[in-house]
């Protein structure tokens, strides 16, 4: 069975083969040079470039892991010590992408993240190194930090 497309342009009509249509667009699209691009940021000394996210808003998010991994009395301690670095600590989704991509960094100990647990504003996520869960716990708990920086930059199409 064949479907077909009816083109609409300034009054006139026509219909075509729908997989001929396809084939021309696509041929030409072919024809045209790219003008996209997507460039990572170089990595500071000392750093690790981990990901690059696309967020909802369009903004590509690239996260740098940075040197220094300590232990730290409290959530807010911890918080302050990424700040001290001049970054943050890494949310939980970079923070899978470390336990799966750079184990060899951490420790097998726990990390504070920087999420705040939505369910009690007491509690704080934690990525468990050693067996991999992630979990909430009470913000005045000692853990490891390792920081990270974000840059952000648009894709050019």
């Amino acid at each position: 069975m064949t479907s077909t497309t009816t083109l609409e342009i300034n009054g006139a009509k026509i219909t075509v083969d729908t997989s001929e249509l396809f084939r021309a667009w696509f041929e030409r699209q072919l024809d045209k040079p790219s003008t996209s691009s997507f460039a990572v940021p170089a990595a500071r000394s000392g750093e690790r470039y981990l990901c690059s996210i696309i967020e909802p808003s369009g903004q590509v998010r690239h996260t740098f892991l940075l040197p220094g991994d300590e232990e730290v009395p409290s959530w807010d301690s911890g918080m302050a010590f990424a700040k001290n670095l001049g970054g943050d600590l890494p949310d939980r989704i970079e923070q899978a992408m470390f336990l799966v991509h750079m184990p060899e960094e951490f420790k097998k100990d726990a990390y504070w993240s920087n999420t705040q647990h939505a369910g009690n504003s007491y509690y704080a996520w934690f990525q468990n190194f050693r067996y991999g869960d992630q979990s909430g716990h009470d913000e005045s708990r000692k853990l490891r930090v390792r920081a990270v920086r974000r840059e952000f930059s648009n894709i050019v199409i």
